[in-house]
């Protein structure tokens, strides 16, 4: 195994063991108008919890830790969060639609913004690189995602909407409730395919985990596995960690009580 797998994380002590039976939660995009994360993880009891739980990403439709009117609508659910912290190690890989979170979890749960995924993992002898998914876009994404990264814009976005009685937020929550979040992209085996050669050049890895696309897909190519983890906004899905022949295996789940 490499002994440089874990050089990319600059904070708080590089990769991290993923431990049999961790929960990885992806894309729950909670909301008050989708609390089924809430509902889920309120009921239940510190023995219900697994060792560790990493959230992949969009846990939050709308969370900008540098813009407090995004916090204050969310706020039942960032406690909730930090009062699991406190039975379970939680990790929170950063996505597009939730960042700027150290400020807002502080030492409780340990966050891994966007430049500093993939986080890698160790189960066994796999190398097993985390991102929320939303890496080798294009010029224009990146473009994009730093710009709504910048502090300073999402300040003047958040006093803009202060000013005018909630009007960006709720935009943004009109944007985000007319998705399709469930729906199934075309062709995105194949797609996969080919971004997994270019991911394979920049990273070194036997198993690439990703949310962002919704798809609850996994396949393998040249030796390297793919899993698009479901989102659990699509059903109450997530997956775990489990032991495969002595390999891994990310056994899909489904909550008992999704509320529609």
């Amino acid at each position: 195994m490499s002994p440089d797998i874990f050089k990319r994380q600059p904070e708080k002590g590089g990769g991290i063991e993923l431990h049999e039976g961790t929960w990885l939660i992806a894309d729950a995009h909670y909301a008050h108008y989708h609390p089924d994360l809430f509902n889920f993880l309120s009921s239940l009891s510190n023995a219900d919890l697994p060792p560790q739980m990493i959230l992949m990403g969009d846990i939050f439709d709308l969370l900008f830790g540098n813009a407090p009117n995004s916090i204050e609508t969310n706020l039942k659910m960032v406690d909730l969060l930090k009062e699991v912290a406190l039975s379970c190690e939680v990790i929170y890989l950063e996505g597009n639609h939730d960042f700027g979170l150290s400020k807002i979890f502080g030492d409780l749960i340990r966050v891994v913004p966007r430049r500093a995924q993939p986080l890698m993992a160790r189960y066994g002898t796999k190398r097993i690189a985390l991102h929320h998914g939303d890496v080798v876009q294009g010029i224009g994404y990146e473009i994009y995602t730093a710009l709504i990264r910048n502090p300073w814009i999402d300040r003047l976005l958040n006093g803009i909407d202060t000013m005018s009685d909630g009007a960006v937020i709720g935009w943004l929550e009109s944007y985000n409730r007319r998705k399709e979040p469930c729906r199934t992209i075309e062709h995105f085996e194949e797609q996969m395919k080919a971004r997994l050669k270019k991911l394979a050049q920049r990273h070194d890895f036997d198993i690439w985990v990703e949310g962002h696309y919704h798809q609850n897909l996994r396949f393998e190519e040249g030796g390297l596995a793919y899993v698009n983890l479901p989102a659990f906004a699509c059903g109450g899905m997530y997956a775990e960690a489990a032991p495969a022949n002595e390999e891994i295996d990310f056994k899909v789940k489904r909550i008992n009580h999704v509320i529609v």
